[in-house]
């Protein structure tokens, strides 16, 4: 009953705590993973930083134009599908080298 009511009232805070979330961060800090925020002009609305359930700051590196290589950050992609500019980009370094070619 405690994590039904930490789920709804805290979102996704669980996975600062749980091994799995743990070793996702590091999963994809191996495999280069980041979300690219220059591809557009961010019109700082917010969108990124309501969808995504990790509560990373990505307006503020949005502004700024620099990628998010958040630890937190598990690749669910949710910032991108929010953004209204299409000015996020989910990458790996396996995908940018597959890009490139």
């Amino acid at each position: 009953m405690m994590m039904f009511f930490w789920i709804v009232f805290i979102g996704r805070g669980y996975c600062y705590y749980c091994p799995l979330g743990t070793v996702l961060g590091f999963i994809s800090k191996l495999s280069g993973q980041k979300i690219i925020t220059n591809l557009t002009k961010c019109i700082n609305c917010g969108a990124c930083n309501s969808a995504c359930p990790m509560a990373i700051d990505l307006q503020n590196k949005a502004m700024k134009g620099e990628p998010v290589t958040s630890l937190r950050c598990v690749g669910c992609g949710h910032c991108v599908d929010a953004c209204k500019t299409n000015n996020l980009s989910y990458t790996t370094t396996f995908l940018s080298k597959i890009s490139s070619k």
